[in-house]
């Protein structure tokens, strides 16, 4: 048997092609943006094989990935936190892994910034002691506006308690640094890489090329930092009231700084304005700048064709060959691929009664293969077809190796 060289050239791509060893860090299970769809997150974590009939973990060595928001929108980010947090100690028990990211809802409440909460989440927050500390708080802010001419008639009291309801403050106490939900928070990184696949919330974007994965998330763990200890400092000086949101401390910082410039300005101004200079242009920052990590578009909305090049750059930069995002939720309900396979996205608006059209959904992540998984049924999107054409052509392999070599 004569083999000419375009059998050759053959025989050697086909050995290349299955030569090379898949990245293999055994199965992975991620899921999107939940907002507090405790139902749908179960159901879905149990149709992927990540939990029981009593929501135990039943991973074995699986790793189960959150894409982060948790918070906001929905009525249960309790109870879906509850259930993130246990199942890291069952998962790691049983020799899995549970990997949770931060998303731009879950530094949104690190901050005080409550836009998008769900006002019915803080009853269930609620105490034996919440009335009292509700009506001892109101005192406070009360003292707060009077030394400053504000009002604190019936009119503005009525408003207060209804912007902050019973268990608002357990709420903010809870995810505040020392509480249980914001001392766990402020531990979790912004993106993680398992063989060569970056999971992050909203993607690598442009603020953050030239950064690695580490920088990533050692600069917004600082930014978190950076702005509990300017929020205490304010409190304690009595600059801004003891319920401060993102809004009322970055405004604050704004007016100091302001005011330091003026040439009436006084030492204790200027030694305010010394010790807020780290929060100046906070809006900027990577944890909440429209264009950084945790609220970046472009892996969703960018054009494929136009801005490809781009991509493959950022992707290349932080080491990675395909990166798996949620953020912006698909209106059909569908995970999607983009850029030729290196970008999925997984946000599926899980919270249905807020996303029409959605619905839970997990990407599976197994032998180079990526399978999106829904309640019911499941579709390969990556590497099936590639794989399964290799095992077809796998057994002539050794016969067109022989007949080269004659």
């Amino acid at each position: 048997m004569k083999v000419g060289l375009r059998h050759l050239i053959l025989v050697i791509a086909l050995v290349s092609i299955l030569a090379v060893p898949v990245a293999h860090a055994g199965r992975i299970v991620a899921v999107g943006d939940v907002h507090g769809s405790f139902d749908g997150l179960t159901s879905i974590l149990q149709e992927a094989g990540i939990l029981d009939a009593n929501l135990k973990w039943a991973g074995g060595d699986a790793t189960y990935i959150q894409l982060g928001d948790l918070f906001d929108r929905g009525l249960k980010v309790r109870e879906v936190a509850d259930l993130i947090m246990r199942l890291q100690d069952e998962a790691k028990a049983a020799g899995g892994r549970v990997e949770c990211i931060l998303g731009n809802h879950e530094t949104m409440n690190l901050t005080g910034f409550y836009r998008d909460n769900n006002p019915e989440v803080y009853s269930t927050f609620v105490s034996a002691k919440s009335e009292k500390r509700h009506k001892k708080l109101w005192l406070a802010v009360k003292d707060f506006r009077e030394l400053r001419g504000m009002p604190v008639d019936e009119v503005a009291k009525q408003e207060w308690m209804d912007e902050h309801p019973p268990g608002w403050l357990e709420y903010t106490e809870a995810l505040g640094p020392k509480g249980v939900y914001g001392k766990w928070l402020r531990t979790l990184p912004v993106a993680v890489t398992i063989g060569d696949v970056l999971f992050i919330h909203g993607g690598v974007s442009p603020q953050v090329a030239g950064m690695t994965v580490d920088e990533i998330n050692a600069t917004v763990k600082k930014e978190l930092k950076t702005f509990d200890m300017a929020r205490h400092y304010l409190v304690s000086k009595s600059l801004v009231p003891p319920t401060a949101s993102y809004t009322e401390v970055g405004d604050m910082v704004v007016a100091i700084m302001f005011w330091a410039e003026q040439e009436d300005s006084t030492d204790m101004i200027r030694r305010h304005a010394e010790q807020l200079k780290p929060l100046v242009g906070i809006d900027s920052w990577v944890m909440m700048s429209p264009d950084g990590p945790l609220w970046f578009r472009g892996a969703a909305r960018w054009d494929e064709e136009l801005r490809g090049a781009e991509m493959t750059a950022l992707l290349d930069g932080v080491g990675a060959e395909r990166m798996v995002v949620g953020h912006t939720p698909d209106p059909d309900g569908t995970i999607r691929v983009r850029f030729d396979g290196r970008v999925i996205l997984i946000d599926t608006g899980m919270l249905s009664s807020y996303y029409p059209g959605g619905r839970p959904s997990a990407l599976e992540i197994d032998g180079g293969v990526f399978t999106a998984i829904y309640l019911d049924h499941r579709e390969i999107l990556v590497g099936g077809e590639a794989l399964d054409k290799a095992a077809e052509i796998r057994p002539h392999i050794r016969e067109l190796q022989v007949a080269a070599a004659r």
